[in-house]
């Protein structure tokens, strides 16, 4: 008995010792209790620059746009360029192709600017009944300037064409260099030569040959170098042979001027070598004007 009592006793006294201890101590809320069990240390980022006055900053990276390469301008072909301009003078025989009525020179001269009123009586002497069928043009380079002149032609009745009206291009624009008349033919050889024969009257004619200047500005007429004393140009044409006859006496001409009396036979033998050292210029597309 003594024993159990003094268990009792001990038991008493360690729950009165418990008690004591829990209602002294501070009770800690729960939520702030939850919360330290579950937030985690936020990590540490890295520490940044200070942009304080007077402290320098690192330039910002550039991001401006580089600027395009002007374009390369495309090379102008002056052979292409010279043929577009060209074609004026073509339209313009066309449209005198479409006009009905018989022109004299002067109409021609106003109403068709481009057209050779010069010569086109000589080869067109129906204008009602299809004139034009015959007519004809190209492009060819006659003085090496790597731009082609226009020639205005018309088939003769052996079928050869014979050139009657020149145009090249010039300071931007179309420029007639050298033409025929009504009483006369000019035929463009190999080599850019041209060959022309022409009648001033029955006692008064010549044969020429020439090339074309290599920088036209004017007309080239060699009747009127012929009947105006001979200087071995003609505007354009640098006259390169040349034969004639003056009231009924065969001449032969030098490049200086200088006249040389001649037989008839002599006349026809020189005319013979011209003819076969300048031959036509097979090369030559012809085109009809008339399609």
């Amino acid at each position: 008995m003594i024993a159990v009592s003094a268990v009792v006793f001990a038991l008493i006294a360690a729950g009165a010792a418990f008690f004591a201890l829990s209602i002294n101590s501070p009770a800690k809320p729960a939520d702030e209790q939850t919360s330290t069990e579950q937030e985690a240390p936020a990590p540490q980022q890295p520490e940044q620059p200070s942009t304080a006055a007077g402290q320098e900053q690192e330039p910002a990276p550039d991001t401006a746009p580089e600027p395009e390469p002007t374009p390369t301008p495309t090379p102008v072909n002056p052979a292409a360029e010279a043929q577009t301009a060209l074609q004026a003078v073509i339209d313009d025989y066309r449209s005198l192709a479409d006009d009905s009525a018989k022109l004299s020179k002067d109409d021609l001269a106003s109403r068709h600017p481009y057209v050779n009123s010069m010569a086109i009586p000589n080869y067109l002497m129906d204008w009602a009944n299809n004139g034009f069928s015959n007519v004809c043009y190209a492009f060819s380079d006659l003085n090496g300037d790597n731009v082609p002149e226009l020639i205005i032609g018309c088939k003769d009745a052996q079928a050869n064409t014979q050139a009657f009206d020149i145009w090249s291009y010039v300071n931007n624009a179309p420029v007639r260099v050298a033409y025929s008349w009504e009483r006369s033919i000019m035929r463009v050889c190999a080599g850019g030569y041209l060959y022309e024969r022409g009648s001033g009257g029955f006692q008064d004619w010549m044969i020429t040959v020439s090339t074309l200047s290599a920088y036209p500005t004017g007309i080239g007429d060699a009747w009127t170098d012929y009947a105006n004393g001979f200087n071995g140009r003609t505007d354009n044409l640098n006259v390169v042979e040349k034969l004639g006859m003056e009231s009924g006496t065969y001449v032969k001409i030098d490049a200086q001027g200088n006249k040389t009396a001649i037989t008839a036979e002599q006349f026809q033998t020189e005319n013979q070598a011209i003819e076969q050292q300048y031959p036509a210029d097979s090369s030559i597309e012809w085109i009809p004007l008339i399609s």
